[in-house]
């Protein structure tokens, strides 16, 4: 799919339901590297009574921005991606604001690929989020 990102960023963002439900938009994407952000909705509060989002909704967030990344090496439509590993570490409360998300590919092998994402609100170096995500590519 390398050679066709702008349906790549269709995929995602119109035929997934549960990332078009969440809201997600590419803001930028190249091979092995995405920027993705979510507008806040109220819906996405996990904690009444402080207004922080729900951590699950990070966390999916980052697995499928991550996939994102990681559908950017492949090939073919029939090749796939899999979730097999994923682990977030949640460093500060995230707020009634938007989320944006930075997916790095740290390794892209023949079955594997491992990806470092980032999710903030107002500023990259001060994270709400940091996730460890691998992936298996599934190539025809």
């Amino acid at each position: 799919m390398k050679n066709n990102l702008n349906q790549l960023i269709d995929i995602f963002e119109n035929q997934i339901p549960a990332n078009k439900m969440i809201g997600m938009k590419v803001d930028q994407i190249s091979v092995g590297k995405v920027k993705v952000h979510v507008p806040y909705q109220e819906m996405f509060i996990g904690d009444y009574r402080q207004g922080f989002w729900h951590g699950g909704i990070l966390a999916s967030i980052a697995d499928a921005a991550g996939g994102l990344a990681g559908f950017t090496t492949l090939t073919s439509p029939e090749d796939k991606i899999n979730t097999i590993d994923m682990r977030i570490d949640y460093l500060a409360p995230a707020v009634k604001s938007d989320i944006f998300v930075e997916v790095n590919l740290i390794k892209v092998g023949k079955r594997i690929l491992n990806a470092d994402v980032v999710l903030y609100q107002k500023d990259i170096h001060n994270p709400v989020a940091v996730a460890r995500c691998a992936y298996s590519a599934l190539r025809n």
